[in-house]
């Protein structure tokens, strides 16, 4: 809170005020961490049989790595 009065401040006073910017994916490493996914889950299905045989545990498993590989990708 502090830290945002102090850029009003500073706004007000005609300082450029650099805000912090959202960190972006461009779309290939998307289309990557999409791809390395949709291969992992494809082997769990031949390894469990179907798709509805995958632990759910293994499913939400594989999403917290994939979070983790996408946010190695932002800049």
């Amino acid at each position: 809170m502090k830290l945002m009065l102090e850029n009003w401040k500073r706004l007000l006073e005609g300082e450029v005020v650099q805000f912090p910017h959202q960190p972006k994916v461009n779309k290939e490493d998307i289309q990557l961490v999409i791809d390395i996914e949709h291969q992992i889950a494809s082997r769990l299905v031949e390894l469990h049989g179907n798709n509805s045989e995958v632990p759910i545990e293994k499913l939400e498993k594989l999403d917290e790595i994939m979070y983790e590989i996408e946010g190695m990708f932002k800049v």
